[in-house]
């Protein structure tokens, strides 16, 4: 993980991070950890299957569907542009969770904040 810029709304400063992915897991897949008290706001990402698979993220395993499910063309890269209000975020406290329909390598990076 690498904290290289932040944004500021109101008083508060933010940190801007970013993080590989690398899962292949069928079911669940934490993308990135829980914080006590924060939320996962996902600003952008990148996704690229190994193989077909339909995807979708979860606030905590198992958890509240952020998006629908998604399917993903094998080798068909999945881009979610920055966008400085956040394509969707998790509950206070919860992990971001990749949920795959099936066991196949999906690799990307993603950039998010803990709000």
């Amino acid at each position: 993980m690498k904290e290289t810029e932040a944004f500021v709304q109101g008083n508060t400063t933010t940190i801007i991070k970013r993080a590989a992915i690398n899962v292949a897991g069928s079911g669940d897949n934490t993308i990135v950890t829980a914080v006590t008290g924060k939320k996962i706001r996902v600003l952008a990402l990148s996704l690229t299957p190994a193989a077909a698979v339909t995807a979708r993220f979860e606030s905590a395993a198992g958890g509240t569907a952020l998006t629908g499910a998604m399917e993903l063309g094998a080798k068909v890269n999945l881009v979610l542009d920055y966008n400085p209000v956040g394509w969707f975020e998790t509950t206070a406290g919860a992990l971001l969770n990749l949920e795959l329909s099936g066991a196949t390598s999906v690799d990307g990076c993603i950039v998010y904040a803990e709000v």
